[in-house]
């Protein structure tokens, strides 16, 4: 499958790329309508229209955007293999049966590449070599006959090979592949080579063709360079509705959300600008991210001109489905307080989250887990909104054996004391302890000193419980929780 991308490019104006030599390698059909054609120089193009846009040619981002859509390409087969500049290769025939046949699956391909912006031609064969050649030269899709049959009137310009070889085999009056696989192998080899061979075995498929495929691990990036530049900010929202629309096809082909994408403001005669959204829970709804973006755009004051739009995620959870109340939009439906309206209000809550942390920063809003630490003032720690809860949490029954007070003060209270005995409004009934706890000798600079408290649980004259400890290397009390 081959493909390219008119990015976000204006229907009127011929646009051409440029390779290294200064001449036309691709253009747009409005440059072709003009009388422009590949293999023109620059100054042939020019003369034809003073109007023609151009671009250098630049095979690290073809190859970025080819890796774009054969990520976006997973939904509908794992095995994907990709072959530079232009090339896709979809092992389908696992799949046809799950898409409704051959002519449904190619007409879901190419409606979905249209709707991206992306004009592709499709080609249909029984090895990767043969459909390579069936989409170039425009043949019939094969799925029952064999290679040879459905190649027999193929042109030899369009094989695979060196350019050499198609001169020498136009010299010797071959046109077509079936003129060509008439000729004795070992001829072949001798004028050829055995690598030239191997290609015909591979193409006719009497000798395999392993492919290497993609990785299963998710990536997305997409991005959109913009024909003039731009200096309104707020001009940017059309682009990123469509980026967005973008990532959320790729979420649902793949069943996956996400909590953190990152924006990449580019210019060519500027630094980059990053910014990051990080999200309360995973999510995969373009038009909740496409709110938020709007909230970071709104903060950024240091960008004077853009020229590129990039979106880029990394990061992925599996999508969670989630049930509905079949009598949903009926008089049958739940009513308030029942699982639909809760899920509502989860979702509202998750909302405000969301956008307080894009207002505030991502370091403003967070939330708490439980840390793999034994001292008190360190079980804890903050968690940034959308990150996953360590797994590594103490055994229920433990917690239950020694209770740990809700609140925790900064720094433990000196408690007043009476022969001994410590006093708070009053003396202290000690209900419960001594539970023994050795602090961190690892982090003191001398390791010798005793570090270990006793913990009880007391009871004020006034009733409440509070959490105190003996502090033993210097036999005081202190005060370090109370318990709501």
């Amino acid at each position: 499958m081959a493909g390219e991308h008119s990015q976000y490019a204006a229907k009127t104006v011929p646009i051409v790329v440029m390779d290294e030599h200064r001449r036309v390698s691709q253009m747009n059909s409005v440059a072709a309508s003009l009388g422009i054609a590949i293999g023109h120089s620059m100054d042939t193009a020019y003369a034809l229209s003073d109007q023609v846009i151009c671009y250098e040619r630049k095979p690290e981002k073809e190859w970025q955007t080819l890796s774009y859509l054969s990520q976006w390409a997973y939904q509908f087969t794992p095995n994907i293999s990709l072959r530079a500049p232009d090339t896709l290769l979809l092992d389908i025939e696992g799949c046809l049966t799950l898409f409704g046949g051959l002519d449904v699956l190619k007409e879901k391909i190419e409606t979905a590449l249209r709707s991206m912006g992306f004009v592709a031609r499709l080609g249909v064969n029984r090895t990767p070599q043969a459909a390579i050649c069936t989409t170039l030269c425009g043949l019939d899709d094969n799925q029952d006959a064999t290679v040879e049959q459905s190649l027999h009137t193929l042109p030899i310009q369009h094989l695979q090979t060196e350019p050499e070889h198609i001169q020498a085999l136009s010299r010797l009056g071959i046109v077509s592949l079936g003129d060509l696989i008439r000729l004795p192998t070992a001829s072949l080899n001798r004028r050829f080579g055995v690598y030239f061979n191997d290609y015909l075995c591979r193409l006719l498929g009497t000798r395999s063709d392993p492919l290497k495929f993609i990785s299963e691990t998710p990536h997305f990036h997409s991005e959109i360079n913009f024909l003039s530049d731009i200096t309104n900010l707020e001009s940017l929202v059309f682009p990123i509705r469509r980026l967005l629309y973008e990532l959320e096809e790729f979420l649902l082909g793949r069943q996956l959300s996400t909590s953190h994408i990152t924006w990449r403001l580019d210019h060519r005669s500027h630094h980059a600008k990053s910014v990051s959204l990080f999200l309360a829970a995973p999510a995969h709804d373009s038009r909740m991210f496409l709110t938020l973006t709007q909230l970071k755009l709104d903060q950024i004051n240091d960008v004077a001109e853009v020229d590129c739009l990039s979106l880029t995620v990394k990061n992925f959870q599996p999508l969670e489905a989630r049930s509905t109340d079949l009598f949903h939009g009926t008089r049958f439906a739940k009513k308030q307080g029942a699982n639909l309206s809760d899920s509502n209000h989860d979702d509202q809550e998750l909302a405000l989250l969301d956008m307080l942390n894009t207002r505030l920063g991502h370091d403003a809003c967070f939330s708490l887990c439980i840390a793999d630490d034994h001292r008190p003032e360190k079980a804890w720690r903050q968690l940034r909104l959308g990150s996953q809860v360590p797994k590594t949490l103490p055994p229920e029954e433990t917690a239950g054996q020694n209770p740990r007070p809700v609140f925790l003060l900064d720094t433990p209270r000196l408690l007043k004391t009476d022969h001994g005995e410590p006093h708070l409004g009053g003396p202290l009934l000690l209900l419960r302890g001594p539970e023994r706890i050795d602090f961190g000798w690892w982090d003191q600079q001398d390791i010798e000193a005793p570090l270990a408290r006793d913990y009880y649980i007391a009871r004020q004259t006034t009733g409440e419980l509070i959490w105190v400890f003996k502090h033993l290397p210097s036999d005081r009390w202190f005060l370090h929780g109370v318990f709501a």
